[in-house]
């Protein structure tokens, strides 16, 4: 991330904190098509798989395949699967925590703003199935009409393998 810092407790901090913790919120609760409202047209939704390598051969993620990798469409349809009877992965829904910690914001490209963020995200289903994800996020945002919203997230799990039987739960 380039570009100047905004410290935690300036108002573009606060503002962007806010943001990430009502978008953990709408996940949290199920509410898929409040959340995909978030998203720009231009979005892109991105989770490059994570390869085990010394740390002389790179940051650890495969760039050419990706785990998810959804545009505005895509990512519509997965929140309207989501909310609809026909997510069998998801029958019952999953019992999800998103926790966000660690934002980091500054300027970036274009007048958007760079943001990072740790997160871990809590996933329950049945009565003995617990699982968890962590990582970073790495989202540009746009302030459009007032509001902002995320033009790219790049999700960077920590886990190189998922042993997950499906990832249809959100980041």
């Amino acid at each position: 991330m380039s570009g100047a810092d905004h410290l935690p407790g300036s108002p573009l901090h606060n503002e962007v904190t806010h943001f990430l913790y009502v978008e953990a919120k709408l996940l949290d609760n199920s509410r898929y098509s409040d959340w995909f409202s978030l998203f720009t047209e231009d979005v892109r939704y991105w989770m490059p798989v994570r390869t085990t390598r010394f740390l002389a051969a790179g940051k650890g993620f495969d760039e050419d395949m990706a785990l998810i990798d959804d545009n505005y469409i895509s990512l519509k349809t997965r929140a309207k699967r989501l909310e609809s009877d026909s997510a069998w992965a998801e029958s019952p829904p999953s019992r999800t925590r998103h926790f966000i910690t660690n934002v980091m914001v500054k300027d970036g490209a274009a007048g958007e703003i760079a943001v990072s963020s740790c997160f871990m995200v809590t996933r329950t289903r049945s009565d003995r199935d617990y699982q968890f994800f962590t990582g970073v996020r790495e989202d540009s945002l746009r302030c459009i009409e007032g509001g902002l919203r995320i033009a790219r997230r790049k999700i960077l799990i920590d886990q190189t393998v998922i042993t997950n039987t499906n990832l249809s739960i959100l980041f």
